[in-house]
């Protein structure tokens, strides 16, 4: 009866079906086999602070499928909050490459917060649907993270390692993008 909200790096980039190359095939959203409720994307700082406002509210998790930067799994037939697009069906996308390339571009083409519709994926009888991207944040917010008491060190349980010598390198670093500059093609 907790809900389970999944984000970062590794539920991001396999949000969609994706190809493994541990097991060297395609496989299912990473929300379908986590079994989670909800699945974050992108800057989680104001999708994070929307979903727990309207858990605050009493608003179920499962009921919130307007949060954009959001991903969720409803029934076949659930129409999108927002203008969208159908990628594919799994079965397709997990053995024809052609299909695989065009259903990438249409997440690709679709990760504008301006312009990104939301992003359907058929799985048998339930569809994962991927909100469009939360815009980034404002000057204000942006400023307001970096005036947290950020440490700039490592963690104390380092010490007795002699440290992270990388540290050095990065106490007093300027930031100069926010996530991956690859968008998903660099890696």
């Amino acid at each position: 009866d907790v809900p389970i909200v999944i984000g970062g790096i590794e539920a991001s980039t396999r949000r969609f079906a994706h190809y493994d190359y541990w097991s060297d095939r395609v496989r299912r959203s990473i929300l379908l086999d986590s079994r989670a409720d909800l699945l974050a994307y992108g800057m989680g700082e104001n999708v994070l602070r929307r979903i727990a406002f309207l858990l605050a509210k009493g608003v179920p998790i499962r009921r919130i499928r307007d949060v954009r930067g959001t991903c969720f799994v409803e029934k076949k037939g659930f129409a999108p909050l927002f203008e969208s697009v159908f990628a594919s069906e799994f079965e397709t996308l997990r053995t024809d490459p052609r299909a695989f390339c065009t259903a990438f571009r249409i997440q690709y083409e679709n990760q504008d917060a301006i312009y990104g519709k939301a992003v359907a994926e058929g799985y048998g009888d339930r569809v994962l649907v991927q909100n469009p991207p939360m815009p980034p944040l404002t000057r204000a917010e942006l400023d307001a993270v970096y005036a947290l008491p950020f440490e700039r060190e490592a963690h104390p349980s380092y010490a007795a390692q002699g440290g992270i010598p990388a540290i050095a390198e990065v106490r007093f670093s300027i930031t100069h993008n926010r996530g991956c500059f690859g968008g998903c093609n660099f890696c």
